[in-house]
């Protein structure tokens, strides 16, 4: 019984000693009657946002309180426009309005627009020469504060190669170059140089645009003069060839595809590929990779000043040079990116790895431009 009492008397101390340890001291600097300090339950921490992220959800914000944005376009017309502005406001609820038109037609409406002082235009996409033309009276703005143009190593060209003031910003890499009908042209026959042009080879078995219909041919061949890529005496040989010339930019690849010639130069790669894209079928027709290189035509887009709706305009061509919008413009459009983590959608037979790539400059483009206009090329080949 002895016992039996001594382990209840322990039993009970460890019991008070165990009660004092589950209640809260009170800290010896504190005063005896300040209550304990509340237990906090933990927090989940949240990744810093970079300033990147920060930049581009103010511009999606601002984007949005406009609503809507209006784009004038050479490249974003037909089917390929409605992907993209269906597209982009379903990503961002922002609506797309697109004008489309030559781009000659729309840089002067939009020198219009300025002498006037009602702009309308938010942003112009066409080719770089036609975006220089507005950019030289001011009618344009820098891009340069882009949250994509931060991005790094994910370019195939820069986007600013061309400006480095950051106005016009190439966002397709178009390839301007030759094309032959497989089905007319025996393996180990196929053109490897623009010279060979002027050989007898290929005499009677070309066409092309005719060169007083678009600049085409006005832009490749004195670019390549110009870089000493080939010489006169062979250009002027290769137009007295016996060149069947069209009128019109759709007639010579449907000609080549139909057999009726052997060569069409110089076309590119999204007239083809939308050809063969079209027509759900494999078409007998591959790329030449010329040894004096390849000429790029790129597709640019600018931001214009006083235009109204400055941050959507800011977004749409922000996204245009995201993955996410060049993945849905270059579906719709054909072309080459310019990021590397973009596919080419371009028809594995139209693909090209380009020997040498030839990207004309401003200066060059103008002064191209010039002389198409003074029918240059037509008066070489005695047209």
């Amino acid at each position: 019984m002895k016992n039996v009492f001594s382990f209840i008397g322990c039993l009970a101390l460890v019991l008070v000693i165990l009660n004092g340890c589950r209640s809260t001291p009170t800290p010896a600097n504190l005063p005896a009657n300040t209550p304990a300090p509340a237990s906090v339950a933990p927090s989940s921490v949240s990744r810093p946002t970079s300033p990147e992220e920060a930049a581009m959800s103010e511009m999606v914000s601002a984007a949005k309180k406009e609503g809507r944005v209006t784009a004038y376009s050479f490249n974003m017309t037909g089917d390929v426009g409605n992907v993209v502005s269906t597209e982009f406001e379903k990503k961002y609820g922002v609506k797309v309005e697109i004008i489309t038109g030559g781009g000659a037609a729309l840089a002067e409406r939009i020198r219009t627009e300025k002498r006037m002082g009602t702009t309308v235009a938010d942003l112009m996409d066409a080719n770089t020469f036609q975006i220089s033309g507005i950019k030289d009276i001011g009618a344009t703005v820098s891009s340069q504060e882009l949250p994509v143009l931060q991005e790094k190593g994910v370019w195939v060209v820069d986007p600013w190669a061309i400006d480095s003031e950051k106005h016009m910003l190439i966002h397709t890499i178009t390839y301007t170059t030759a094309y032959y009908n497989t089905d007319l042209v025996k393996p180990g026959d196929e053109p490897k140089s623009i010279k060979e042009m002027a050989t007898s080879k290929w005499k009677g078995r070309m066409t092309a645009i005719d060169p007083r219909q678009t600049t085409g041919l006005s832009t490749v061949f004195p670019t390549l003069l110009a870089r000493k890529l080939i010489d006169l005496e062979t250009l002027k040989a290769i137009g007295v060839n016996d060149i069947t010339f069209y009128p019109t930019t759709d007639e010579p690849p449907r000609a080549l595809i139909q057999g009726r010639h052997a060569l069409y130069f110089m076309g590119s790669t999204p007239q083809m590929g939308s050809l063969i894209i079209s027509s759900g079928t494999s078409l007998p027709v591959k790329t030449m990779n010329a040894e004096e290189g390849t000429i790029t035509y790129n597709r640019a887009v600018a931001r214009v000043k006083d235009g109204p709706h400055p941050n959507a305009a800011r977004l749409l061509i922000n996204w245009l040079l995201s993955k996410d919008g060049q993945t849905v413009f270059l579906q719709a459009a054909g072309g080459v990116p310019v990021r590397k983590d973009v596919p080419d959608f371009t028809p594995a037979t139209l693909r090209i790895t380009p020997i040498r790539v030839v990207m004309p400059t401003v200066d060059e483009e103008k002064e191209n431009t010039r002389l198409f206009r003074e029918a240059w090329l037509a008066k070489l080949w005695g047209r």
